[in-house]
C-alpha cells in the first residue's frame, strides 16, 4: 500500500481513532495498577522481530526505512498489551459460560454436520453512537478501498480493526457454521476464497470479512481428539537400575491385566506397593507426541482398554482410556466452551472500550 498524501487524508479519521483509543486504554491500564512495563514492551518488540525473520534490533531500522517513528509503533505494542490486561483484570470476571450454552452450541453443530466451515478473519469498525453510523461506514468503505487496490487484510486488520482479533491480524479461527450473528453468517457462505467482502452491518458495527480457507465441517482431525484417561504410576528414580526397571515394568504388566474400566486401575493402584493413580481430562491427542510411544499407542484404545507400561521421568505409567471426545470430529464442550468465551469477551470488550470513550475528555491539538 503506497502511502500517498491522498491515501493518509482519506485514512486520517479512522488513525485519529486509533491513535485516541490506544491513549484510553493506556490511561486505564494505569489507573488500574496494570500499565504495561518497559520490559514487557521490548518482549513484545523481540517476539515481533522473531516472527518476522529480524535480528535484535531490526524492528526499529525496519520502521526508520518506512518513515514511521518507533514511539508510533511502542505505543500501539504498548496498548495492545494494556487492553489485554484490562480485559483479564475487568471484562473477564464478568463472562461466564453455562452448560446451557455449550448444549445448544452443540446441537447447532450437530445440525451443521456435513456443511463447511470457514477461516475467517475480521476488520471490525464499531458504531458506538446512532449518529456515528454514517462515519463508521464511510471508514469501511475505505478500509475496503485499499484491499482492493491490493493491500494486506491483516495489516489492515492490525492498524484499523477495534475488533479483539486485531492484533492477530483479524483472524477469528475456524468458525462453524451458525455461530456468528446471522448477516455475517450468510455472507461467510457465499464470499469467494480469500476476497474482502462488502461492509456488514450488525447491531455492533460494520464488519469487513475475508475467508481464508474451507473444509469439510465435523472431518475427524485425530491430534485434536480429547481422551479422558486415567494413570497408573509406579515411581522410579532417573537412573534406576536394569533390574528395577524390569521389576517395575513387570509390576505394571500385571496391573494392566483385569481391567475392563478407568475405575479398576485405581483399584490396582491401591492394591500394588509404591503405586499412585490419578485422573487426566481433556488430553489432547496432539500433545502425547513427545512420548512416541503414548502417541502411537493410547489413541487406538478402546473405553476400558490399557496401554503401557511407559517409561516416563515420574517412572513407570500404564494408562487406560476412560472415553474419547471429538473422535467423530464433533468438537469437545471444552474447545465449544471457549470459543462462546471468546465471543462473549470480544461483546463485553467493546462495550467496556465504548464506554471509556463515552467519558473520557479528548482534547486534540492540531498543529
Amino acid at each position: 500500500m503506497q502511502e500517498t498524501p491522498d491515501l493518509q487524508q482519506r485514512l486520517a479519521p479512522q488513525l485519529l481513532r486509533q491513535m485516541i483509543d490506544e491513549r484510553l486504554q493506556i490511561q486505564n491500564s494505569k489507573g488500574l495498577g496494570v500499565r504495561p512495563t518497559e520490559a514487557e514492551v521490548n518482549q513484545r518488540v523481540a517476539e515481533i522481530e522473531r516472527a518476522a525473520g529480524m535480528q535484535r534490533g531490526q524492528f526499529k531500522l525496519y520502521l526508520q526505512g518506512i518513515g514511521v517513528p518507533y514511539e508510533i509503533a511502542a505505543q500501539q505494542i504498548e496498548a495492545g498489551i494494556a487492553w489485554a490486561k484490562i480485559v483479564r483484570r475487568r471484562v473477564r470476571p464478568q463472562v461466564e459460560v453455562s452448560d446451557a450454552e455449550i448444549d445448544d452450541a452443540l446441537s447447532r453443530v450437530r445440525r451443521n454436520v456435513g456443511k463447511t466451515e470457514s477461516r475467517v478473519a475480521e476488520i471490525f469498525i464499531p458504531i458506538d453512537k446512532v449518529d456515528q453510523a454514517d462515519e463508521a461506514k464511510r471508514s469501511a468503505d475505505r478500509v475496503l478501498e485499499q484491499l482492493r487496490r491490493g493491500a494486506s487484510f491483516g495489516a489492515l486488520a492490525q492498524q484499523f480493526s477495534q475488533g479483539a482479533t486485531a492484533q492477530a491480524g483479524g483472524d477469528l479461527g475456524w468458525i462453524l457454521p451458525g455461530s456468528l450473528d446471522a448477516a455475517l453468517d450468510a455472507v461467510i457462505e457465499k464470499i469467494a476464497l480469500r476476497q474482502p467482502s462488502e461492509p456488514i452491518r450488525t447491531p455492533a458495527g460494520y464488519h469487513i470479512l475475508y475467508v481464508v480457507d474451507r473444509r469439510p465441517f465435523a472431518s475427524a482431525r485425530p491430534d485434536d481428539v480429547r481422551l479422558n484417561l486415567v494413570q497408573l504410576t509406579l515411581a522410579l528414580p532417573v537412573n534406576a537400575t536394569p533390574d528395577e526397571v524390569a521389576r517395575a515394568t513387570a509390576d505394571g504388566q500385571k496391573a494392566m491385566s483385569g481391567v475392563r474400566q478407568c475405575a479398576d486401575l485405581h483399584a490396582k493402584a491401591r492394591q500394588l506397593k509404591g503405586a499412585t493413580s490419578g485422573d487426566l481430562s481433556g488430553i489432547r491427542v496432539g500433545d502425547l507426541a513427545a512420548n512416541r510411544q503414548m502417541y502411537e499407542e493410547i489413541p487406538k484404545l478402546s473405553p476400558g482398554g490399557t496401554a503401557g507400561p511407559f517409561r516416563v521421568a515420574e517412572g513407570m505409567q500404564v494408562v487406560a482410556l476412560c472415553s474419547k471426545e471429538g473422535a467423530s470430529g464433533m468438537p469437545a464442550r471444552d474447545v465449544v466452551s471457549q470459543q462462546i468465551l471468546l465471543q462473549k469477551l470480544e461483546a463485553a470488550g467493546r462495550r467496556y472500550m465504548r464506554d471509556m470513550r463515552r467519558v473520557a475528555t479528548i482534547d486534540i491539538k492540531r498543529p
